[in-house]
């Protein structure tokens, strides 16, 4: 799953399918530990996803609610809501 926001953009993929692990890849360092701050982040080789975190399922599920929390409805256009 790819998430977009204004600031970074974050992918992530299952783990372990035994242990409900995710991991969570991000190119800005500073969002990642913003959402993920008690999570060990880690540098990666991959120049567009630059650093990682491993995360449970519910740390991944209290950041999204905190993304959503984020969204600035006042930046969409009247056009895009007559359209949802």
């Amino acid at each position: 799953m790819i998430i977009q926001t204004a600031t970074a953009n974050f992918m992530i993929e299952k783990c372990d399918p035994n242990n409900g692990c995710v991991i969570i890849r991000s190119n800005s360092e500073e969002e990642l530990f913003r959402f993920f701050g008690s999570l060990e982040i880690s540098v990666t080789n991959d120049l567009y996803y630059a650093y990682e975190a491993r995360a449970c399922k519910q740390e991944l599920t209290n950041a999204m609610i905190l993304m959503v929390k984020e969204i600035d409805y006042s930046e969409f256009s009247e056009f895009s809501l007559q359209m949802a």
